[in-house]
């Protein structure tokens, strides 16, 4: 009958030292991502939200003998503004930051308002789409994949409009000018990747290397500790030794 010999090794407590140390920095390289991605998204919030104001302000202004003319575009403007400023003063809470759930709902939120005020000017749709979709990608805290997405729900509802009031008789100029237009909003999805790739590079390697400073100031201040430890254990064991050898001679 064999026998079967099995063999345990017990686990190195540095090994697992050293994994919960990766584990930590990890979480607090995710950590330092979040709180860039919130600044970004502030960031955002208020210089969309000051240029609704200023837009409302000023179709308010020239509009003012004719205001029931442009009811549906006041109104749009109104509520764009009114769910940017719900959304900034969510995104200012204190807890804001960590609140995952928050963060998509806020971008959600965000992109379905502009996105739908946007759709409304659909000739002029292409160029803040385009902005909308490059802020998607590099200011909102969204993973890639809800990112990628948010840029293809808008792409396509834009297709979809433009195509369900393209004019009569002008179709050849219509789906060129269509062409065009899709190139631009789809490029805005390349570049926004494109950047956001490069930004996490440049934080992982920033992260990498603020890492590397910290570890070697704490190890010249172990070494630098380790001396003091040694000369206070050393001298005084010479200094007793000191007056023996005086008697001796």
């Amino acid at each position: 009958m064999a026998l079967i010999t099995i063999h345990w090794y017990p686990q190195d407590p540095r090994n697992s030292q050293e994994e919960g140390t990766e584990l930590e920095l990890e979480a607090l390289y995710r950590r330092y991502c979040v709180r860039l991605k919130h600044s970004l998204f502030v960031s955002a919030l208020c210089a969309t939200l000051f240029c609704c104001f200023v837009l409302l302000c000023a179709v308010c202004i020239l509009h003012s003998h004719e205001l029931s003319s442009q009811v549906k575009t006041i109104a749009s403007l109104s509520v764009i503004t009114f769910v940017l400023s719900i959304v900034l003063c969510l995104t200012l809470l204190p807890v804001a930051p960590e609140w995952e759930a928050l963060a998509l709902a806020g971008s959600l939120l965000v992109t379905v308002s502009l996105g739908a005020g946007t759709l409304m000017a659909t000739h002029h749709a292409p160029l803040p789409l385009f902005a909308l979709i490059l802020m998607v990608h590099t200011m909102m805290p969204i993973a890639r994949s809800i990112a990628l997405s948010m840029s293809a729900v808008l792409t396509l509802a834009y297709l979809g409009l433009a195509l369900g009031i393209r004019p009569e008789g002008e179709e050849t100029q219509f789906y060129q000018q269509l062409v065009c237009e899709l190139a631009l909003i789809i490029s805005a999805s390349g570049i926004g990747l494109y950047y956001r790739a490069l930004t996490e590079r440049a934080h992982r390697n920033t992260f990498a290397g603020t890492r590397t400073c910290l570890e070697q100031r704490v190890k010249l201040e172990c070494e630098r500790e380790q001396q003091e430890r040694l000369l206070l254990s050393v001298i005084p064991a010479y200094i007793a030794a000191e007056p023996r050898a005086c008697k001796v001679l």
